[in-house]
């Protein structure tokens, strides 16, 4: 077996002895999201306005829920330490795991959202810009939070830590999108900043990794 089906094999193994890292996630959106009404008011049209950007942000939030397990069973199982030592680069290796992270852990929130917008009275051309956002957006959330969970590798309450140390990044990707779903709402054109989006998504799954990569050989040297 190769040792990229040795990966994707033991990410599949982890998220079948740990099924709830993926319905935590789903469980919390749907939360939060059915608070909304009650918080504030049944009002279609008011949840009409608001209904895209309160799924972004609950989205966001989902996503964040397993930053912390991003690497700790591969950091506490010395995974991480064999990868040094296979013929692969370790930015390679680690494209693979936030891959799969975000096939399996962000994937499902996006295929939700247009079922969740519609119980917002979100219209339906909001919903599809939503959608698109929410797809080419996450790959770069996804990259930023590994980021994070690699630079706090080992240390107690790592969850909280990379979420502090990478929300400045997170931040232009929610304006971008933010910008894009208040386009579409006023009828304008959305192409423009979904290829900035896109481009900052392309531009993090490139770096991000070599980044994450060189802060993992800085985590395994320190531990040793």
């Amino acid at each position: 077996m190769s040792i990229e089906k040795r990966i994707i094999a033991r990410e599949l193994w982890l998220a079948a002895a740990r099924p709830g890292d993926i319905v935590k996630p789903i469980w919390f959106l749907l939360l939060v999201i059915s608070m909304v009404p009650l918080a504030l008011t049944p009002d279609s049209e008011l949840l009409a306005e608001i209904g895209s950007a309160m799924i972004w942000i609950a989205t966001l939030l989902a996503l964040l829920l397993n930053s912390e397990h991003f690497f700790q069973s591969d950091f506490s199982d010395g995974v991480l330490e064999q990868w040094l030592f296979f013929d692969r680069p370790l930015a390679w290796l680690v494209g693979l795991k936030l891959t799969a992270h975000w096939l399996l852990h962000v994937l499902p929130l996006i295929l939700i959202s247009p079922v969740i917008a519609l119980t917002l009275s979100v219209p339906g051309d909001v919903s599809i810009a939503l959608f698109i956002t929410m797809l080419v957006a996450t790959p770069a959330l996804t990259c930023f939070s590994g980021l994070g969970a690699a630079l706090t590798l080992g240390s107690s309450r790592s969850g909280i830590l990379g979420v502090l140390v990478m929300m400045p990044l997170f931040v232009p990707v929610v304006v971008l999108a933010s910008g894009v779903l208040i386009r579409a709402m006023d009828g304008s054109e959305t192409l423009p900043l979904l290829a900035l989006l896109g481009a900052f998504s392309v531009a993090s799954a490139v770096l991000v990794p070599i980044a994450v990569s060189l802060a993992i050989r800085v985590n395994i040297g320190g531990s040793n």
